[in-house]
C-alpha cells in the first residue's frame, strides 16, 4: 500500500468485514456461509484486498487460512466496525421496543377472550413493558365497522372494506357430559338419542352469530333447556349434571370432569377471524398483538395443546397480508 494513500481509500468496510469473516471461520465457503453469500464473491474480494495493499493478508494451507501480520492489523479495524454495528442495530432495537406502547382494545368471542387470548398475549405482554391490553368479550353480533376497538376476533369475515381480516385459527364445537350424568341417564349412542337428553348452549338471542347456529342443523327442533352467553358457564352446567353440552372443543381442555359424547359423529368446524382496521393496521402496538395471537393460535386448536400452545413454525397465517 502506498504511504501517502489513506486505507479507506484502499479497503472498503465491507472488505473489513468480509476479511474477518474469513479470520473467524478459517476458510472461503465458511465465510461465505456466514455472510449468506457465494464463496467467489468472498474470494474476490480477498483477492481485491491483497492487490490493493500490495501484501498477503492469509496465508493459505491445507487446513485452513491464517491472517498475516497485515491481516492481523486489518482484523483490529473490521472488528471495531463489527461492533459500531452491532451497537447500531442494538440502538434500533431499542427504539423499535420504545414505540411499542398503550393501550390496544381487543373484542373477542367470549370463549376465545376467556381460554386463547390470555395465554396467547403473555409473552408480548411480558417482552413490552409499556403495552397494555383491554380485552372485551361479547357473544353478540358486533357491528366491526363501528370502530370501538383496535382488533378484533371474529367468528366471520366483515363485509367492510374498511377493515382488514386474515384467517387465525380453526376450532370444532363437539358434545360433551359429566360422568355422573352420563352414568344416572339413558345411554347416547347416536344423535338420535340426544331428544332425550337436556342440552346446555347458548341463549336465543345469541344466535344472531351465523356460525353459531349449529344446535338446530345437528338435532332438528331441539330447544336448549340450559342457555346461557357465557361458555364458562356453559361448561359449569354440564360439570354440574344439567345435560348434554355443545362446547368449543379446545376449552374443555382447561377442565376435568369432561367426557366427549359421540365424538365420531359430532364435530363442527368453525373460524376465528383477526380484523384490523386499515387505518391502524401499521402502528407497532397494534403489529405486535396481532403477531402474538398469529403465531401462538395458528392452524387448528386442539384440546391437548391449547393449554400450551406454542409458537409456530409452519403453516403460520401470512401476517404481511394483513399488517
Amino acid at each position: 500500500m502506498s504511504p501517502d494513500r489513506p486505507l479507506h481509500a484502499t479497503v472498503s468496510a465491507d472488505d473489513l468485514l468480509i476479511l474477518l469473516a474469513v479470520a473467524r471461520s478459517g476458510t472461503v465457503t465458511g465465510a461465505a456461509s456466514r455472510l449468506g453469500v457465494d464463496h467467489s464473491t468472498v474470494s474476490r474480494h480477498v483477492a481485491r484486498m491483497e492487490k490493493r495493499v500490495g501484501r498477503r493478508l492469509f496465508d493459505r494451507s491445507m487446513s485452513g487460512w491464517q491472517l498475516t501480520e497485515t491481516g492481523r492489523r486489518l482484523r483490529r479495524i473490521g472488528e471495531r466496525i463489527q461492533h459500531d454495528l452491532d451497537e447500531a442495530e442494538r440502538a434500533v432495537a431499542r427504539d423499535d421496543e420504545d414505540s411499542i406502547r398503550g393501550p390496544v382494545r381487543l373484542l373477542t368471542p367470549d370463549a376465545f377472550g376467556t381460554y386463547l387470548a390470555p395465554r396467547a398475549l403473555a409473552p408480548a405482554l411480558a417482552r413490552h413493558r409499556s403495552l397494555r391490553i383491554e380485552l372485551l368479550t361479547s357473544t353478540r353480533h358486533v357491528d366491526l365497522r363501528a370502530g370501538e376497538y383496535d382488533i378484533a376476533v371474529s367468528l366471520e369475515p366483515p363485509p367492510s372494506r374498511a377493515v382488514v381480516a386474515t384467517r387465525l385459527c380453526t376450532y370444532s364445537l363437539a358434545l360433551f357430559a359429566s360422568a355422573d350424568y352420563l352414568a344416572d341417564h339413558a345411554p347416547i349412542t347416536s344423535v338420535d338419542d340426544l331428544r332425550d337428553h337436556p342440552v346446555v348452549y347458548y341463549l336465543d338471542e345469541c344466535l344472531d352469530i351465523a356460525p353459531l347456529r349449529v344446535l338446530d342443523d345437528l338435532i332438528p327442533g331441539v330447544c336448549a333447556s340450559v342457555q346461557s352467553n357465557s361458555v364458562g358457564a356453559q361448561i359449569q352446567a354440564v360439570l354440574a349434571g344439567h345435560g348434554v353440552g355443545l362446547l368449543p372443543a379446545y376449552a374443555t381442555a382447561f377442565h376435568d370432569g369432561l367426557v366427549p359424547v359421540l365424538p365420531a359423529e359430532v364435530d363442527v368446524g368453525g373460524r376465528y377471524w383477526v380484523v384490523v382496521p386499515s387505518a391502524v393496521r401499521r402502528a407497532p402496538h397494534i403489529r405486535a398483538v396481532v403477531d402474538a395471537l398469529t403465531s401462538r393460535l395458528a392452524g387448528h386448536l386442539e384440546p391437548t395443546t391449547v393449554c400450551n400452545p406454542a409458537p409456530t413454525t409452519q403453516g403460520s397465517p401470512r401476517t404481511d397480508v394483513l399488517l
